[in-house]
């Protein structure tokens, strides 16, 4: 079957059956600890590429990645059952499903009411196929809330450690609609400044996280290799789920820094990740919705069960302390 003709007969499916899920293991293990281990406070959803698209076609429909919204609506369903319910979603980046169009936020802004009407505060990153103006039109309140002027910097302060969400979209000015920017990532002079300052001051553990590779920024591993308040960097861009320790500085062991990149929401690793904290460590858990692309539930290629099924117990522990 062409792509073209697969992708046609899975849009016809239901969203309750468009891709399977193996986030039944995630579940078990949140409500296997006592309430004494976990607490919504302490569990944070993190997503990455979301690639919604606000461009539709006379049926209503999203001219582009249509399933991605469905996809998306799966994943808001699994995480409102939770219990306790997660206060946070961090989402790194790529929120927009390609030139960071206003209709793309305002259609993700209806995606994201149920979870923000449970009390589930968003936090978003910006990511290559992003745009600032158009985002800021929709989500005024990263204009004045930021950390850097002009950037997308906030501080999420969890019950045990900050996570900081970094601006790393490099985007090329005066851009038309429809023309796209630069795909690597890049950390601007006053992101660095700020975040030296911040680190220097730092009285907890900090997660830092952006959309893109810690590798495609020099200058943000350099400000990592001199602070021990970072302990891992978790990132988007790349759709696959993997669990690594960047080895920023052979000779000193300390600053072996987790280094994890988060799955998709339509393309690639489908799912997203389940942060849970303590005093003595952050575990993040993959929640798997699928591989490749949402597929049906029925028969779904060999390999692509294989990859869901190897992921389904991935973890990555994060130590604090």
């Amino acid at each position: 079957m062409r792509r073209k003709d697969f992708l046609t007969s899975i849009l016809a499916l239901s969203g309750t059956a468009l891709v399977p899920s193996a986030s039944a293991s995630v579940m078990r293990q949140v409500e296997s600890l006592s309430l004494a281990d976990v607490s919504g406070d302490a569990t944070t959803i993190l997503m990455g590429d979301i690639h919604i698209s606000g461009d539709f076609d006379e049926q209503g429909k999203p001219k582009h990645y249509p399933y991605n919204p469905i996809c998306f609506e799966q994943q808001t369903r699994e995480i409102l059952a939770m219990r306790p319910l997660p206060k946070n979603l961090i989402i790194l980046g790529d929120v927009a499903w390609d030139h960071g169009l206003k209709e793309d936020y305002e259609y993700a802004a209806r995606l994201f009411r149920p979870l923000q009407e449970a009390g589930i505060r968003i936090t978003m990153a910006m990511g290559n196929h992003d745009r600032r103006e158009p985002f800021f039109e929709v989500f005024k309140e990263y204009r004045t809330q930021t950390k850097v002027a002009g950037r997308v910097v906030t501080i999420v302060e969890l019950p045990d450690v900050d996570f900081v969400v970094l601006d790393s979209l490099d985007e090329l000015p005066n851009l038309k609609r429809g023309q796209s920017t630069n795909v690597n990532g890049k950390m601007d002079d006053e992101q660095i400044k700020w975040l030296e300052s911040y680190l220097s001051t730092a009285k907890r553990p900090v997660i830092l996280g952006a959309h893109h590779p810690l590798g495609e920024m020099p200058n943000l591993e350099a400000v990592i290799a001199k602070s021990s308040a970072v302990v891992a960097y978790i990132y988007a861009h790349v759709h696959v789920w993997n669990k690594g320790v960047r080895i920023i500085r052979p000779r000193d062991p300390e600053r072996m820094v987790p280094h994890i990149s988060l799955p998709s929401t339509f393309y690639g690793d489908i799912g997203y990740a389940v942060m849970r904290t303590t005093k003595e460590e952050a575990v993040v858990t993959y929640s798997s919705n699928g591989f490749w692309w949402a597929q049906p539930v029925e028969n779904p290629p060999k390999v692509w069960a294989q990859r869901v099924a190897d992921l389904s117990a991935e973890r990555c522990t994060i130590l604090l302390k």
